[in-house]
């Protein structure tokens, strides 16, 4: 069975340790925090700097440790800014890239459903990467959290109109699992601290008290819709994922450990 670590509580810096002691440390080098910073809204929009803060004081000393993100609405830098990313990358002298400028090759794959072209980002290569979402409803997906998180590790406006982000919302759900099939993270990291309700530009504070962590990204995000109110196997990308083989969405099938 997939396992998904449930930690309760309220401070990411004593919530990340105990969720991530239950995983092997990574073999590869480098490790990517991919964070959501859909803007420069503050949390529950975007996810709260100190939950990366927390997972960078985890793996900094052994680690390359990379904070890697594309925003969507706005300008990746001025969002590092803005939400104190800046300032946690001065302190552990961690690298801050903005994957809409990244240099890229063009990867393809004719099993994709709709992204059959994908410009991947060279940060990402040969890295442990890290998906860290906020808990947080989407008017469009129902739930935006590990997996379509990835939307955001790709290039954006800046240099094409190929490139644009908005491609991937002609078929949302069939991209969010085209983009995990090139990218496949290593580790869902959901905050859910205090998660988002009522819009995914400007959410709505929703305390939940958790944070959800697995190996396996789709059950991470099952075991998040589900703490939302909703049944994972009703939300189409999940469903879709659970298809593609990229992990469970059936909470039968889904070892949830809750720890305190």
């Amino acid at each position: 069975m997939s396992k998904v670590i449930v930690v309760k509580g309220e401070h990411p810096e004593q919530m990340i340790p105990k969720a991530l002691d239950y995983f092997e440390k990574p073999q590869q080098r480098r490790i990517i925090l991919k964070p959501n910073l859909i803007n420069s809204s503050p949390p529950p929009t975007t996810t709260p700097c100190k939950t990366i803060k927390a997972i960078a004081e985890y793996f900094y000393k052994e680690f390359e440790v990379i904070i890697a993100e594309g925003t969507g609405w706005g300008d990746t830098s001025e969002a590092y800014q803005a939400l104190g990313y800046s300032e946690i990358a001065r302190e552990y002298n961690l690298k801050l890239v903005d994957l809409n400028e990244d240099e890229y090759e063009i990867r393809r794959n004719p099993e994709a459903s709709f992204v059959k072209e994908f410009e991947f980002p060279l940060t990402l290569e040969n890295a442990y990467i890290i998906s860290v979402p906020i808990l947080k409803t989407h008017s469009l997906t129902t739930v935006t959290l590990s997996l379509k998180n990835m939307l955001g590790a790709t290039l954006g406006d800046k240099t094409s109109a190929v490139f644009r982000k908005g491609r991937f919302h002609r078929k949302l759900d069939e991209s969010i699992i085209d983009l995990n099939l090139y990218i496949k993270p290593d580790l869902a990291i959901i905050d859910g601290v205090v998660g988002g309700t009522g819009g995914e530009l400007r959410a709505k504070p929703k305390e939940v008290g958790a944070i959800i962590v697995s190996e396996d990204l789709v059950a991470a995000d099952a075991a998040g819709a589900n703490i939302l109110g909703y049944d994972p196997l009703s939300i189409n990308h999940l469903k879709l994922a659970q298809s593609k083989g990229l992990g469970v969405a059936d909470l039968n099938d889904i070892e949830i450990v809750e720890v305190s």
